[in-house]
C-alpha cells in the first residue's frame, strides 16, 4: 500500500478556485495545499489554512506570470526578475533565463523570503513548497531554496513528477526528471513519487493511476476549479480519487507526514 499526499496547487489564486480548493477539502479530495502569497484571494485561503490544522499548508512559490501574477517585493528591488509593472516574467522567459543562470541569486532570494515571509507573519505554518509552474527545479532556484528556506525551519519541497499515464513528449521535466528529482531529494526532504493530470491533459485519471500507484509516499497535486474546464475536471477527479484510495486501502496522509 502507498501513503498518498492529495495537494491542490494554487490556493489563493482568486476567490473561486479558492472557494473550489476548500470544497474538495470538505469532500475529502485534498489533505493539503499550496498557497500563493500575494493573490486576490490569498487572505481568503490563509484564512481556512489557520482554521484547519488537521490539514497541511504550504507555499505555492510564484516565480512566474501568466497576467495576473505580482511579485512581493516592488520590481525596483528585483528588476531582473519582474516586468516594470510588478508582474514576474512569462513563464518560457523565466524558464529560458533559469536555465542559462541569468537571474542575480540576491533577487531570487530577496523575493522568496519575501513571499514566505508574508505567509509565516499571516499565521500560517507553512510545511512545505512547491512552485507556480515548477520552476523549484532549475539549479538557480534550487540554490535559493537551500539558501533561504532554512531561515524558516522549511525542509519539505516537492519532487519532479515521475509517475506518468501516457509520455508528455514536450515537458523538460519528462526527460530531464531524473536529474532533477535526485538534486532535490539530495538537497531537501521530499516524496518518493509525484503525479500531476495536468502535465499530459489527464481524464479519468483516478482508475489508471491507482491500478499502477507503487508502494511508497506519493502526492498526486491538482488545480481545483469551475470556471476553467480543466480545473472542474479536476475538481470533480480529486474527490473520486480520494475516495477510490481510501477505499482500496491506501493510507491518506498529508505533507507534515512526510520524514
Amino acid at each position: 500500500m502507498a501513503q498518498i499526499i492529495l495537494n491542490a496547487d494554487d490556493f489563493g489564486f482568486d476567490e473561486e478556485t479558492t472557494r473550489s480548493t476548500i470544497e474538495c477539502f470538505e469532500r475529502g479530495g485534498l489533505t493539503s495545499a499550496t498557497i500563493m502569497a500575494n493573490m486576490p484571494a490569498t487572505e481568503m485561503a490563509v484564512g481556512y489554512a489557520r482554521a484547519h490544522p488537521e490539514f497541511s499548508f504550504g507555499a505555492h512559490l510564484t516565480f512566474t506570470s501568466d497576467g495576473v501574477e505580482h511579485s512581493v517585493l516592488p520590481h525596483s528591488k528585483i528588476p531582473d526578475i519582474t516586468c516594470a509593472n510588478g508582474q514576474f516574467l512569462p513563464a518560457l522567459t523565466f524558464r529560458g533565463g533559469a536555465l542559462r543562470n541569468r537571474f542575480p541569486a540576491a533577487q531570487l532570494d530577496a523575493e522568496l523570503e519575501a513571499q514566505l515571509g508574508k505567509l509565516r507573519d499571516m499565521g500560517v505554518p507553512l510545511s512545505h513548497v512547491d512552485s507556480h509552474g515548477h520552476v523549484h527545479k532549475y539549479k538557480p532556484l534550487r540554490e535559493a531554496l537551500r539558501r533561504v528556506l532554512p531561515r524558516f525551519g522549511i525542509r519539505r519541497v516537492r519532487t519532479v513528477q515521475d509517475l506518468f499515464l501516457k509520455r508528455p513528449l514536450k515537458s523538460p521535466a519528462y526527460w530531464l526528471g531524473p536529474w532533477w528529482r535526485r538534486a532535490i531529494r539530495g538537497a531537501f526532504t521530499t516524496t518518493t513519487h509525484f503525479y500531476m493530470p495536468t502535465t499530459a491533459w489527464d481524464r479519468d485519471w483516478t482508475k489508471p493511476i491507482l491500478d499502477c500507484i507503487p508502494e511508497g509516499l506519493v502526492e498526486v497535486g491538482v488545480h481545483p476549479g469551475v470556471t476553467e474546464q480543466w480545473r472542474d475536471v479536476e475538481r470533480t477527479e480529486c474527490v473520486l480519487f480520494g475516495k477510490a484510495a481510501r477505499e482500496r486501502g491506501h493510507s491518506i496522509v498529508t505533507w507534515n507526514d512526510v520524514r
